[in-house]
């Protein structure tokens, strides 16, 4: 039997029942709230008040307690822009500094956190949830935009995509 590729993207948990959700609810919270790295698994467990086996039931390693977390940032951030974009009236000027201001901001996570997900996470962990997200969120984000700018330019979308790499790229230098 041949080894797991170690950059495979770990498999999200699959909780079954209720008490199971709870479990890796309370693992995500407690991993979130500690916001260290360097955080052991026994550290996550005590916090999480679950047992290092049930840890181990839903995530094989650390990492794939980092990579749910950033799965479940990415789909929150893809949320808060659709929020952003359906409020009333928006400019935008307004849009742009809002969608700016929610990339810097994080989803209320700490800065060292932010760090982990981008560095202890492999890429190809997270990159299946990235890449369905950004697609979403520069394809709205265009289509949003278009309904509002006048004339529409005909690289609207390139735009767009050279915009969001330009947040994510400042976004990376600061955490």
């Amino acid at each position: 039997m041949g080894r797991r590729d170690p950059l495979a993207p770990a498999a999200p948990p699959q909780p079954k029942r209720t008490d199971s959700v709870e479990i890796v609810e309370a693992i995500i919270t407690a991993t979130c709230a500690l916001a260290d790295p360097e955080t052991s698994i026994n550290d996550i467990a005590a916090k999480a008040g679950v047992g290092v086996a049930s840890i181990y039931r839903y995530f094989p390693n650390r990492g794939a307690i980092y990579a749910e977390i950033a799965r479940r940032l990415h789909v929150d951030f893809l949320e808060q822009i659709r929020r952003l974009l359906a409020t009333e009236g928006l400019s935008v000027d307004d849009a742009i500094a809002g969608g700016c201001e929610l990339a810097v901001s994080g989803s209320g996570v700490s800065r060292d956190l932010r760090h982990a997900l981008n560095v202890w996470v492999p890429m190809s962990w997270s990159k299946p949830t990235a890449d369905r997200v950004f697609a979403t969120h520069i394809a709205e984000i265009t289509h949003w935009l278009a309904a509002r700018l006048d004339p529409v330019p005909p690289d609207l979308e390139q735009r767009v995509f050279m915009a969001f790499s330009a947040v994510r790229g400042i976004v990376l230098m600061w955490i």
